[in-house]
């Protein structure tokens, strides 16, 4: 039985993504087959009966990886533990490299204005870079993320005569989607309901399951949504924030819902749901919505909270551009709309709400696509690698490939060091002009406590000249503000 180490780029606990969703996961279906360790980030995690769950404090990886035969890495694994890079310069292990997450494309929208998103771009691109230099096999969630990154893995002089397998190079990159479980949720009363006391009993529930991220579009909907409540004032647009969220996208829904007056009632914002409330909450929604603009990213996403509305059967109101649009389009799952068309978006979301029986009309169809996408058929690829593993075909150019990814780490670890210098000196620019803020303020406090002496001692030669008492209250009234403002 062969061993294999899942190294999880993001914590499985409370506020589980969908890249810890991913590695939780296929380390489940993987367990059938194989001695399975999942490594953690977090001190404190669940555990599992199938499979070990390591965090830090817990796992030595020079050992774990004595012990594993096959790695499984997502996102920053070999920057952040330089064993494992050791061990991969020493030959020993396969490598499997999981890129269904495109995050390089997703970087292109973040932080546009600042030099620290530049800087996260080509931390991430050397990254990328390195591990398609090293890896045996890798994984993709779709055919046109597949396309993409051929590109990729051509570029980088991985296609050869010697990885050619004389057929599609199904033994170098393969697909293995998102998955979901092949029980279907299980209704355990109500959540949204239960934890937000602005949504009644009638309330239509319009439900935005994932995050809040800059390459998302979450003002078309709210714009949308002034238009569904003249139809049904009791529609509700649920939102979820959760801390490695983008708090300005957070803020600008806020605004904008707030400047159209909708903000606490027919907008609201929870708290990410833990794990085991989230298919109660599936099924406690009417629509399950994701929008999201016209780009390059979304051409190449696979929007893994839309598997979840099929997972529940919650009739769906998309954006048009990714792969999962094209599915709900295809199976009638529900509507999907040009990006940026608030118009059309709250037709399509009406004509939803309209229907007696959105949920039961579709619910065939949502049980089909579903079990498409099971984790224990989509991880086939990956299962087949784990019972026999291969070394890419051009094994002999390793030492060559090892050196030019080292170029790759020196590069990602400095950008990772000028992001990071770049976000101390905005935060200490932030704290300068706080101080200099104050210092404007007390510069003014003292020009009115100046202001106001010299009023009150010219009050006072007015006082003793005229001998008029009956100015004396006003005068002590004067000197109880001076004191105040003083005390200030």
């Amino acid at each position: 039985m062969t061993s294999v180490l899942l190294v999880a780029p993001m914590p499985v606990g409370r506020q589980r993504t969908g890249p810890a969703i991913r590695c939780w996961e296929l380390a489940r279906v993987l367990s059938a087959d194989a001695q399975v360790t999942l490594l953690v980030p977090e001190e404190e995690h669940p555990s599992h009966p199938a499979f070990a769950v390591l965090g830090p404090d817990e796992a030595d990886l020079d050992s774990l990886l004595e012990r594993h035969q096959i790695v499984v890495v997502q996102g920053p694994a070999i920057q952040k533990h330089p064993q494992l890079a050791k061990a991969l310069a020493a030959g020993g292990i396969h490598l499997v490299v999981d890129l269904y997450d495109p995050i390089t494309l997703e970087i292109l929208g973040t932080d546009r204005a600042r030099e620290m998103g530049r800087w996260l771009y080509v931390e991430y691109e050397a990254l990328l870079n390195e591990q398609l230099r090293l890896g045996d096999f890798f994984l993709c969630a779709s055919e046109r993320q597949r396309d993409y990154w051929l590109g990729a893995l051509a570029a980088m002089g991985r296609i050869n005569p010697d990885t050619y397998d004389g057929s599609d190079l199904r033994h170098l990159i393969d697909v293995v989607p998102f998955g979901l479980p092949a029980q279907p949720p299980q209704a355990g009363g109500p959540v949204l309901r239960r934890t937000l006391p602005s949504i009644a009993p009638s309330d239509r529930l319009i439900l935005w399951g994932g995050g809040l991220w800059e390459w998302l579009d979450a003002l078309t909907p709210v714009r949308a949504l002034e238009q569904v409540v003249a139809h049904y004032p009791n529609a509700v647009l649920v939102f979820f924030e959760q801390q490695q969220q983008q708090l300005t996208v957070i803020e600008q829904a806020k605004h904008l819902a707030a400047e159209m007056g909708l903000l606490g009632r027919q907008v609201v914002f929870a708290d990410w749901l833990p794990p085991e409330e989230w298919e109660a909450c599936l099924l406690e929604a009417d629509i399950g919505l994701s929008f999201h603009p016209a780009s390059l990213e979304t051409h190449f996403a696979f929007r893994t909270r839309l598997l979840d509305y099929v997972w529940a059967g919650l009739p769906v109101v998309t954006a048009a551009g990714d792969v999962l649009s094209d599915l709900v389009l295809t199976h009638g799952l529900g509507h999907v709309v040009e990006p940026g068309d608030a118009e059309a978006l709250a037709s399509a979301l009406i004509a939803l709400l309209n229907e007696p029986d959105a949920r039961g009309s579709r619910r065939e169809a949502f049980r089909q696509v579903a079990g498409q996408f099971q984790w224990e058929r989509v991880s086939q690829p990956l299962r087949r690698f784990c019972q026999q593993p291969w070394r890419a075909g051009d094994a002999e150019s390793y030492a060559e490939r090892w050196q030019a990814a080292q170029g790759d780490r020196a590069l990602s670890d400095a950008a990772y060091a000028e992001r990071r210098l770049a976000d101390t000196q905005a935060r200490l620019r932030a704290l300068a002009a706080k101080h200099n803020q104050a210092i404007g303020r007390s510069d003014r406090l003292q020009a009115q406590v100046e202001d106001l002496t010299r009023q009150l001692q010219q009050s006072e030669k007015q006082l003793q000249a005229s001998s008029e008492r009956h100015a004396q209250p006003w005068l002590d009234r004067m000197r109880q503000a001076l004191d105040r403002l003083r005390s200030g």
